[in-house]
């Protein structure tokens, strides 16, 4: 790969390219974007330009996102960049689409932007051993709930969180709970939060009906208002018996409300809803939804230092687990 496989690929000229390199003020920024993005996606580091080449020596650490829509990861981002800069690094933002593979993306960042580490904030539980081998960075893995790894990871208990929210939708006298959850074929938090769901309605003696389980697969991008929506119009079309619903995202459960009210019904007179994550967005709802809310600024903060510590003092991998807060509100009442 050259510069002028670059300029090729970008329709663009060997000069353009090359002034996207070096930084030049006299460029488009979308076609720099685009150079850039081409050369990041190909691992291309010129070695005729001793400029870049020195300042892609900087102190850069990545924050490689997988879901950079959910609004959980705009305050975790914020955090997270604040931080690293003040520790005297660059943040390199890098958004993974759906069908990408984060590993992959951080193994060209690691060759193209010289890295000195790198979050993986949200994405797969499971990833290529011999990829991951190949960073040759220290790597911290944030909000992913796999504990079962032999690298560094923050997050939450998400199996105790879920069973925490279905009790607690049981001690309000719920017995016809449905559940909007997805990923349920891989190893996955939709997998891990449908397992606490269970677990407390085997430790309150009710049965499991797959009727009320509602997995999500239409769509890229699984956790939206959409398909909280259409997921929850689906449940209550098929189990009309459902008094309450736990959503495991509170995107989804913004979506499953609109439904709820579009049935005809009301919340939470109706049909409760219970929600995952304590987004701002939850609270400016009606009704608020009750959740469970995750420690983002602590998941963030910790991210972060564990990741300077690998850095700086070649620590060793380090598995945080944090607990979500159930945050009552007004989306869910006693039957």
């Amino acid at each position: 790969m050259t510069i002028k496989d670059i300029s090729k690929a970008c329709g663009v000229s060997v000069s353009t390219v090359s002034r996207a390199l070096n930084n030049h003020p006299d460029i488009n920024p979308e076609t720099k974007q685009k150079i850039m993005e081409v050369i990041e996606n190909t691992g291309f580091v010129p070695n005729d330009s001793a400029r870049y080449l020195k300042r892609t020596d900087a102190n850069n650490i990545a924050l490689v996102v997988k879901g950079i829509t959910n609004p959980l990861f705009s305050q975790m981002i914020r955090i997270m960049e604040d931080k690293t800069h003040n520790a005297g690094y660059e943040t390199i933002l890098r958004h993974v689409g759906p069908m990408e593979d984060e590993v992959s993306i951080a193994q060209v960042l690691v060759k193209s932007r010289k890295l000195k580490g790198i979050v993986f904030l949200g994405g797969a539980f499971t990833h290529d051993e011999n990829a991951v081998k190949t960073l040759g960075v220290p790597f911290v893995f944030s909000t992913i709930g796999n504990r079962e790894r032999r690298y560094s990871n923050v997050a939450i208990d998400d199996l105790e969180a879920a069973y925490t929210a279905t009790k607690y939708l049981i001690d309000k006298g719920h017995r016809n709970i449905g559940i909007i959850t997805e990923g349920l074929s891989v190893p996955s938090i939709g997998e891990l939060r449908l397992s606490g769901y269970k677990k407390a309605l085997s430790e309150a003696k009710i049965q499991y009906n797959e009727k009320y389980v509602y997995e999500i697969t239409e769509g890229i991008e699984h956790y939206t208002m959409g398909n909280g929506y259409a997921a929850a119009g689906k449940l209550i079309k098929n189990a009309p018996e459902l008094t309450a619903i736990f959503c495991i995202s509170d995107v989804l459960a913004i979506g499953a409300c609109r439904a709820v009210r579009d049935s005809g019904r009301k919340i939470p007179r109706d049909i409760s809803i219970m929600g995952f994550d304590g987004i701002e967005e939850g609270d400016y709802f009606l009704p608020r939804i009750t959740t469970m809310s995750q420690p983002t600024e602590k998941l963030a903060d910790e991210t972060i230092n564990i990741l300077l510590d690998m850095i700086e003092n070649e620590a060793e991998p380090k598995n945080v687990v944090m607990k979500a807060e159930l945050i009552e509100k007004e989306s869910v009442l006693a039957v």
